[in-house]
Formats: C-alpha cells, sequence, structure tokens
C-alpha cells in the first residue's frame, strides 16, 4: 500500500471490531496494534507486563477539578495509569508516524486527532447480536455475555471519559460509524475500504 493511512478503531464489546480491525490490516497489507501495544507499553514504561494489562481501558475515578490533568504531569490520584497513558500516547504517535497501521482502542481517535492521515471509524451492534458472538467466542450463557458486555463498555467508556474529556462512542467523534449487525468481518471491510477509496 502506497497511500500512509492511520486507522484508529474503537468498538463495542462484542461487536466484532477486533477482528474487522485484524482483518482490515490483513487486507491493506499493513500493521495491526492491540495487545502487542501493551507489550510495548511495558518495555517503555519499566513497569510489569501484569501491571500495565490491569490499566488496561479499565475505569479510574474522575478528577473532581482536570480530568486532563495528566498532560501537565499534575495527576497525583493515579500516578501509574498516567505514567501508562503517557507512554501510550508516545508510542501511538510514534507509530503513527512511522507507518500505515490500524489501531484498536486505547483512545486512539483522541490521541491521533489532527493526524493528517486518520481515519476513525466506530463499531457497534445490535445488543442482541453483540450477546450472541460473546457467547460463541466464551462459552458463556446469555445472561453472562450481557453482563460481561455491560461491564466491559462502562469500563471502556469511563477510561475514555476519563482521559480525554470526551464521550465514548459520539458519532460526531468519529470519520465513519459501522452497524456490524448484519455484517460479518468480510462485509465490513469492504464498507470501510469502499469509504477508504472514496475519501482518496
Amino acid at each position: 500500500m502506497d497511500q500512509h493511512l492511520v486507522i484508529a478503531i474503537s468498538r463495542e464489546y462484542g461487536s466484532g471490531g477486533r477482528e474487522i480491525g485484524e482483518r482490515l490490516a490483513e487486507e491493506l497489507g499493513i500493521a495491526y496494534y492491540d495487545k502487542l501495544l501493551l507489550k510495548r507499553i511495558a518495555e517503555e514504561s519499566g513497569l510489569d507486563g501484569d501491571v500495565v494489562a490491569d490499566f488496561d481501558e479499565k475505569p479510574l475515578r474522575p478528577l473532581l477539578l482536570n480530568p486532563n490533568a495528566f498532560f501537565c504531569a499534575t495527576d497525583l490520584e493515579h500516578p501509574v495509569a498516567s505514567r501508562i497513558y503517557r507512554t501510550e500516547v508516545d508510542i501511538l504517535r510514534s507509530i503513527a508516524d512511522e507507518s500505515s497501521c490500524v489501531i484498536v482502542g486505547r483512545c486512539a481517535d483522541y490521541v491521533l486527532a489532527g493526524h493528517p492521515d486518520l481515519v476513525s471509524l466506530f463499531v457497534s451492534a445490535p445488543m442482541e447480536a453483540r450477546v450472541a458472538r460473546v457467547m460463541r467466542r466464551n462459552t458463556l450463557s446469555a445472561s453472562e455475555a450481557r453482563s460481561r458486555i455491560a461491564r466491559v463498555d462502562k469500563n471502556r467508556a469511563s477510561y475514555y471519559r476519563y482521559f480525554t474529556d470526551e464521550n465514548w462512542g459520539m458519532a460526531r467523534n468519529y470519520d465513519l460509524c459501522i452497524n456490524s449487525g448484519d455484517l460479518d468481518a468480510t462485509r465490513a471491510v469492504s464498507i470501510v475500504r469502499c469509504f477508504l477509496d472514496a475519501r482518496s
């Protein structure tokens, strides 16, 4: 692929956003970053990998006065989380400049806002479709799947709000929003590629 392209994917839990990201990166022949980022964050922050994983897109208690205090290195309430996030921000900006890539989660749409090659996506799906996917993938009952979906989405929304002071999943914050309820990863990727072609 000749064009430099940075695709940031945010996703509801169980919507298939990760699968879409993996397939898209594979078809475009570009790097894919999701859990791989955690290893790099651990290496560059000097923190244990398990510690980094424990804070990955997990909720934090909001600061009372300045939700973006970590940018000023004044966040004394969550120093480890802020250290991890600062490292993550540096890594995201670095890999976005290095080469074309797909990045899933980690507030990448916000961190990389203004990057000339950024395309941000949000993947959602009706609850029933998400429940069915999570049940299949994790061998859970319907009630267990619903509970997990609610917990993970709440965690992601809280994490995003804490570090960006924005609302996770708001359509105006993304270039393209996809309802994957009736789409498999292949068809969803076809839609994304049509959108990318239309933009070029």
